[in-house]
């Protein structure tokens, strides 16, 4: 059995603990060990993204949820209604996105770049949803749902980026980072 060693009074190192070493007296400094933060460049990357999967996936449901409820409807005033509703619900989506964004990162155009990203992930899996079970009314092809998204996507995302840079420097608010 070992025996304890008893503390220090006041918490203190212990007598037989080694000072820090001293710096060099050659003008040399030691290396410091701070954690360098990762560029900005991959910080940005990486919340482009991330918001881009997040809403983007919000967006995916959201267009899915519209094709599931159009293919039980016949009416063509219903089948409007959720078309309309549909697109309402991917202008919020994009518009949150790109200000989620560019308050995050702090550049414009990024907001612009995540909303490619998140039409995308959505026009590839309404494209291929709707390849397999059609949803009623027109037929839309594929290209026109790429053209779509990308359209909406981009605009949305972008310029509700834009708008809140411009808000937030007329307001007189600091842009974070």
């Amino acid at each position: 059995m070992m025996p304890f060693m008893a503390l220090t009074p006041g918490g203190g190192r212990s007598p037989s603990t080694q000072p820090p070493p001293s710096p060099p007296t050659n003008g040399q400094h030691r290396p410091s060990r701070d954690r360098r933060l990762p560029p900005a460049s991959r910080l940005a990357s990486v919340s482009v993204l991330r918001w881009g999967v997040l809403i983007g996936g919000l967006v995916i449901i959201a267009d899915l949820t519209a094709q599931a409820v159009s293919q039980r409807t016949a009416s063509s005033d219903e089948l409007a209604a959720i078309g309309t509703t549909d697109d309402v619900v991917n202008y919020i989506l994009f518009s949150i996105l790109g200000i989620l964004v560019v308050r995050e990162t702090g550049l414009i155009y990024l907001g612009a770049i995540a909303g490619v990203f998140a039409s995308l992930m959505d026009a590839i899996v309404v494209a291929t949803a709707a390849s397999m079970a059609p949803p009623s009314g027109p037929e839309i092809t594929l290209e026109e749902y790429f053209i779509k998204n990308l359209a909406i996507g981009t605009l949305f995302a972008g310029l509700s980026g834009v708008l809140y840079v411009v808000v937030q420097r007329w307001s007189g608010g600091r842009r974070s980072r």
